[in-house]
């Protein structure tokens, strides 16, 4: 006789800890009880009883256990999620618990891409916090898959992203900061101090370049698609912004990327983008809003924003 859902829950609420979720999920992501156990700060056999409790709480094997270690089962692998968002939100409900403690009236929960936190984000935000000292920010940065769930689960209260092919029910996007493309190198590369670079500069050059699924890759692949000779690339691909700016400052490369994701290393002078007569159009970084739902530290924040575009588009 299968066991009812509500049999399940009021088990869980009366037996099921916190601690047994995080050791759950932690050695989904580890594969090892024994790195989950020092990840959560526990032994190993209390890692391990709090699994088989888990397990005989719900009624079912969570993982298979083998020489190399632990792989979820398919019903591990449907619970996953549904663990690791319980943590989230009780990571939520302690960041505004704090805020509370320190005297803030609410908090807003923003999602932003890599290129938002590198361009105007970082002082944008911190001006509004010191013009509104009762509101927390609690800012992440997540790429635009990641945004897509956590704004279907509801854990964020807006978003700084490129505006989505389909807008979430219920949702509004703004273009907040424009953007477009920009040739960079690091402050030392010679094309750097060059007062005019012509294309066999940029055909001779190595380039740094970003994965073929980028936005930035596909205009790099466009620009040179007439080039007389093979484009040479660097051994490493990616859209860190972070790793971008290390491998430019460390070698004599080249990259085509948004000018927003290395805006702050261009005016720290650490990197430095290459004059190119021809301008290279992108799609502005917007802000994505509820439409209902918004309470006045959203509405305060999302006002202070668009206000900032506007300062922006003047100067």
């Amino acid at each position: 006789m299968r066991t009812s859902a509500s049999t399940l829950r009021n088990r869980l609420l009366s037996s099921a800890r916190l601690r047994h979720l995080h050791v759950f999920v932690t050695v989904a992501e580890l594969q090892t009880v024994k790195r989950a156990a020092e990840t959560v700060g526990i032994s190993q056999p209390s890692a391990t009883q709090a699994l088989a409790e888990l397990e005989r709480l719900l009624e079912c094997t969570l993982f298979l256990r083998h020489a190399r270690g632990m792989a979820l089962t398919p019903a591990g692998s449907q619970l996953l999620p549904l663990a690791r968002r319980t943590l989230g939100i009780m990571d939520d409900a302690a960041t505004q618990a704090a805020a509370l403690a320190q005297s803030a009236n609410e908090v807003v929960r923003v999602a932003a891409i890599s290129a938002a936190i590198e361009s105007h984000l970082g002082k944008t935000i911190h001006d509004f916090t010191q013009s509104h000292p009762r509101v927390l920010v609690h800012l992440q940065e997540a790429d635009a898959s990641r945004q897509a769930s956590l704004v279907a689960d509801g854990d964020v209260d807006c978003a700084f992203c490129r505006a989505p092919p389909v807008l979430p029910n219920g949702w509004s996007f703004t273009p907040i900061w424009p953007d477009r493309f920009a040739i960079v190198a690091g402050h030392s590369h010679p094309l750097a101090r060059k007062r005019r670079v012509t294309m066999s500069d940029l055909v001779a050059a190595t380039w740094l370049v970003t994965p073929t699924s980028m936005a930035a890759r596909e205009a790099f692949d466009a620009f040179f698609a007439h080039a007389p000779t093979p484009i040479k690339t660097h051994g490493v691909v990616t859209n860190s912004a972070t790793m971008l700016s290390s491998l430019l400052s460390q070698q004599h490369l080249l990259t085509f990327v948004p000018a927003s994701i290395v805006r702050s290393g261009v005016e720290s002078g650490l990197l430095a983008e290459i004059p190119w007569p021809q301008r290279f159009p992108f799609s502005p970084i917007g802000l994505l809003v509820p439409h209902h739902g918004r309470g006045p530290a959203l509405d305060s924040f999302t006002s202070y924003m668009q206000k900032t575009a506007r300062d922006v588009l003047q100067d």
